[in-house]
């Protein structure tokens, strides 16, 4: 089964719910998928973290699910049933801060209640949408989005160590390092890195692979750069380059064509990068 079928199981696999045939399908996925173990991980974090609140406000009427499931279906499948654990936690985490925090205050919308809540999905739009002006504003502009500071190199490179990439001094073609960032998307440490040739802007980000992405309104298209298979957005004369191994996004904004310097780049900063162990976009 691919990563995307399994996910859908893994809700009624953390609450035991699957059936001994599922259950077997989904043990013979994880032992070899880093992404869908690290997935599962989040999903015990996430129910360990409401549990160990203690404030005993997560408490829905069972009769309440009871109603939902009935109304969406007689025979709830795996994927519906993870759906219900999923709605089950968030409900308790809801409570537990409105309790925690006041409910008026939830309803202005502190500053930190909107630091926790960061949605976990990349959010390209930010610097999709900002293409057609200046790009290298944009792309500062999805640094800044994600709480990104100026880091050197190396401190990049040791701020996300479960990360595979390379934010090296100089990129093939003449490319040079300008600045370095220290990012966090969600609960993940990421990186990011500007580059510039003559004037010539070139931007890099770095993030965990199991994040799902948001392009907005732009759409994705499968591409091969070099010996990577990835997806790219297109906007303009920019492309958005995206390819993924089993622990890393690398993403390179650029206006390179893919079948010439482009290869290099991405070889440079994914230099462990292995041929056909990555997932691709279909």
């Amino acid at each position: 089964m691919r990563c995307d079928e399994v996910r859908e199981l893994l809700g009624p696999y953390v609450d035991s719910e699957l059936d001994a045939e599922s259950r077997a399908v989904v043990d013979t996925h994880v032992c070899s998928c880093d992404s869908c173990q690290c997935e599962i991980r989040d999903i015990r974090a996430l129910g360990d973290r409401i549990k160990s609140c203690g404030c005993g406000c997560g408490t829905v009427p069972p009769a309440l699910w009871d109603r939902i499931a009935n109304h969406v279906s007689p025979a709830p499948t795996p994927r519906a049933r993870g759906l219900f654990l999923r709605l089950r936690l968030f409900a308790a985490a809801a409570a537990c801060l409105l309790v925690a925090v006041g409910g008026l205050w939830l309803l202005s919308g502190g500053p930190g209640l909107i630091s926790t809540a960061q949605a976990a999905p990349v959010d390209f739009s930010v610097l999709l949408n900002g293409l057609s002006g200046d790009a290298e504003k944009a792309f500062r502009q999805f640094v800044d989005l994600y709480k990104g500071r100026r880091v050197s190199a190396s401190e990049a490179r040791r701020h996300a160590p479960q990360l595979n990439f390379a934010v090296p001094e100089d990129l093939p073609g003449g490319f040079a390092l300008q600045e370095a960032f220290a990012l966090r998307i969600g609960d993940a440490p990421a990186a990011a890195a500007i580059y510039r040739r003559d004037g010539e802007f070139i931007g890099t980000i770095f993030h965990r692979a199991i994040h799902p992405e948001d392009y907005g309104t732009y759409r994705d298209h499968p591409c091969v750069v070099g010996e990577h298979r990835g997806h790219r957005v297109d906007v303009g004369e920019w492309r958005l380059v995206h390819v993924t191994d089993v622990t890393t996004c690398h993403c390179v904004l650029s206006r390179l064509d893919e079948s010439k310097e482009l290869p290099a780049i991405l070889h440079a900063v994914a230099p462990d990068f292995q041929a056909g162990a990555g997932h691709s976009h279909p």
